[in-house]
């Protein structure tokens, strides 16, 4: 089965590479979510231990689709500014290794910030059904692991929230599933992407 990708370079020297992939991702989110789509898939081709690098790449095996996002109003002003190179649609070569790029929302749960409005949450929930909310505290380690976090808004509610991010070296038949954050995930979607990291 053939894929196809293009990649948004961000060209600022000393930019927020964090900021840059949650807007495009952003803008992947709106676009999927408003086609009711999940076969394009994100992937970060300079990945390393310290930083996502400076750029994106989006996959899927429908060309028509890539294009059409690769239209996309922000994409193009970006472009135009020169703040962003837009690739062509290209070919991904066959010879590419694939990866999972996973949001894992369990580690979301290990910061304070988040274990505090998990906790409002179950107050709320009790006092709605009049009882009173004790909460037991249990202390639980994890081997998280390495991960890269990227602030996203939803432009639905407003709201901004960070997802976590996840690389894993996949070896097996390749799925084309995706969250509408183009991510994989822990159960559902098994999507997997092209690494590219051999192309740049």
């Amino acid at each position: 089965m053939k894929r196809y990708y293009f990649t948004i370079t961000y060209l600022p020297k000393n930019c927020d590479v964090s900021l840059l992939a949650g807007r495009c991702i952003g803008i992947l989110h709106g676009f999927m979510s408003s086609r009711e789509i999940s076969n394009i898939g994100v992937c970060f081709p300079k990945w390393n231990e310290q930083t996502i690098g400076n750029q994106i790449a989006f996959v899927s095996t429908d060309k028509k689709q890539l294009t059409n996002l690769s239209q996309q109003s922000y994409f193009e002003m970006m472009a135009h500014d020169k703040l962003f190179y837009l690739s062509k649609i290209l070919e991904v070569p066959i010879n590419q290794s694939d990866v999972m790029f996973v949001r894992n929302q369990s580690i979301a749960k290990a910061f304070v910030g988040e274990k505090q409005r998990r906790l409002k949450r179950a107050k709320k929930r009790a006092e709605a059904r009049g009882e009173v909310y004790t909460p037991e505290y249990k202390f639980e380690a994890k081997d998280i692991g390495h991960f890269h976090s990227i602030p996203v808004s939803s432009k639905g509610n407003g709201n901004n929230f960070i997802l976590h991010i996840q690389k894993i070296e996949k070896a097996e038949p390749m799925h084309n599933h995706f969250n509408n954050y183009g991510f994989a995930t822990n159960q559902e979607f098994q999507g997997m992407v092209p690494s590219l990291n051999t192309l740049f």
